[in-house]
């Protein structure tokens, strides 16, 4: 919520209330075949409520920083998908490393590739571009192709949300996302951002993934998409 109110000129914000008990920044979608995107954190259901007045029609990726506001934007959507995540994060004492000298950079040239495992539905090869361009990123390769790989969503002043962890189902239970998890985590720390991210509660094998590297349970968020009336 900090990088998108107060460190992305793109994004509009509300607040509710002079002293806020809740704030919303809105993204809108640039194309027709775009989404909307929210990120949303309230402190009761009545500022949810007050805050979900503002949120546009049409399809929409959200981010609620808690659970609740779920039955407050629910009755506003035509067709609604939330997933409940844990967000986790990384202090340097807890930090279980696992280097690999395969791990490079990932090149930007597979955006296309990894937008289509991540993001089927959308057209994302843009944003994963800029986002392998903008911030630290790991990749194990196989014949100059990556079977695994790193990135981070947004690098704030204090953070780094790592994301789009993924590896070929040919390579996995092989520690490949371990290492990639890994690396990025350790550039992160050499800069002074305290890694964190999300995981979907009903992911098993992420919540153990980064629970061996010493992430941390913070709270349960909610990620997810709709099409809002």
């Amino acid at each position: 919520m900090w990088d998108r109110v107060f460190q992305q000129s793109q994004y509009e914000v509300y607040a509710e209330g002079d002293t806020p008990r809740g704030v919303m920044a809105v993204h809108r979608a640039r194309s027709s075949d775009g989404a909307n995107f929210i990120a949303l954190a309230a402190r009761d259901a009545d500022a949810a409520g007050r805050l979900a007045e503002a949120v546009p029609r049409g399809s929409t990726i959200i981010h609620l920083t808690d659970e609740f506001p779920l039955a407050v934007l629910e009755p506003r959507a035509q067709e609604f998908h939330p997933l409940p995540a844990w967000l986790f994060e990384l202090v340097p004492q807890d930090f279980v490393d696992h280097p690999d000298d395969r791990v490079r950079p990932l090149n930007p040239g597979s955006a296309g590739r990894v937008a289509k495992l991540w993001q089927p539905a959308w057209p994302a090869e843009a944003y994963v571009r800029r986002r392998i361009e903008g911030g630290p990123t790991a990749a194990i390769y196989e014949a100059d192709e990556p079977v695994a790989w790193a990135l981070t969503h947004t690098i704030t002043d204090r953070v780094g949300i790592i994301g789009m962890v993924h590896v070929l189902e040919e390579y996995r239970r092989k520690g490949l996302a371990r290492s990639v998890v890994s690396a990025v985590s350790r550039e992160l720390q050499k800069v002074g951002k305290r890694p964190t991210l999300h995981a979907f509660v009903d992911n098993v094998a992420s919540l153990s993934l980064f629970s061996s590297l010493g992430f941390r349970k913070v709270k349960r968020q909610v990620w997810g998409d709709a099409v809002f009336q």
